[in-house]
């Protein structure tokens, strides 16, 4: 029977699974306190850290210190060293009312220690103050991200993170298949799910784009054109009109032909937690006119697929 997560916490993790090392497994289970109600506490101390807020929760007392603030992402000015740390008795002040930083200072300086103890066993360390600068692709280890990408042959599956990173960016979708006697259907490729994705698809013989944004914004632009049987081209064309909603325009082309335009009014960065795909469309479909078709496979034959930002 395979243990479930909270009865995974306290067993020995395996030095090795398909040659990679395996990191134990780190906290403590709850599994004890289902047949304990009343049980003593296992967990008696638990740090936090999270862009340089961090708190340590050490045997009922809890020591605080914040930077910033959620909601400003770009401007956050000071060092967060110099952030000043409050200190509360959770087992008598579970509301963390009353700030004993200033009449317990000894407390408060053993707290603090414990936290740099924590941090540096669970890996917190270097603390990293930044926060919508880690977005800036310049500061990328690995160098300038990627502009265009390529995927062969008809099953691809990526995380949605990994595979090509497209709107509200100008882009291109340039796919060479193959028809066979008889036409065919399927998806070609996609990114995202049921609530926000998007998908380059074939039904009845004709091209069409859907874009899925949260119900707010999702579209299926129809192809006009029938793809012919044998070696076909078929491309997208996204013009973004450079508004914050992230909308544009889409043209499809058949062998380079017009096939179909149509409106995006909204796009995203990101689409959700399902994988990119090259043919097929395999958890929750993107485009509802082939919700009840299963994953959808291409049933022509995918040469290539190319991705390029303009």
């Amino acid at each position: 029977m395979v243990p479930t997560i909270l009865e995974a916490a306290h067993i020995a993790a395996p030095q090795e699974v398909n040659g990679i090392t395996q990191k134990p497994i780190e906290g403590v289970s709850m599994a004890y306190s289902f047949d304990a109600a009343a049980a003593p506490d296992r967990r008696t101390n638990q740090y936090f850290e999270m862009f340089t807020n961090r708190a340590i929760y050490d045997h009922g007392w809890t020591a605080v210190s914040r930077f910033g603030l959620p909601w400003d992402t770009n401007s956050r000015t000071g060092n967060f060293e110099e952030s000043p740390w409050e200190l509360y008795h959770v087992e008598e002040d579970f509301s963390q009312a009353n700030d004993l930083a200033a009449e317990n200072p000894a407390k408060l300086k053993q707290l603090q220690a414990k936290f740099i103890r924590e941090a540096k066993k669970y890996n917190v360390l270097p603390l990293d103050p930044r926060f919508a600068e880690r977005l800036d692709p310049t500061l990328r280890v690995g160098g300038e991200p990627a502009t265009h990408w390529t995927y062969y042959g008809n099953n691809v599956w990526l995380p949605e993170p990994v595979g090509p990173q497209l709107f509200p960016r100008g882009h291109t979708i340039t796919a060479q298949v193959d028809i066979p006697q008889g036409g065919a259907d399927g998806v070609i490729a996609c990114a995202g799910g049921f609530s926000a994705g998007w998908s380059l698809f074939v039904q009845d013989g004709k091209p069409n784009f859907r874009y899925t944004v949260f119900e707010v914004g999702d579209v299926t632009i129809p192809g006009t054109v029938k793809l012919p049987e044998g070696e076909v081209t078929l491309k997208t064309e996204f013009i973004p009109d450079g508004v914050p909603e992230g909308a544009g325009t889409v043209k499809l082309y058949v062998n380079d032909q017009p096939a179909g335009e149509g409106k995006l009014t909204r796009t995203l960065f990101r689409h959700g937690l399902e994988p990119f795909e090259v043919g097929r469309d395999s958890i929750t479909a993107i485009a509802p006119e082939y919700q009840n078709q299963g994953k959808f496979e291409f049933t022509g034959q995918i040469e290539q697929v190319a991705f390029a930002l303009k």
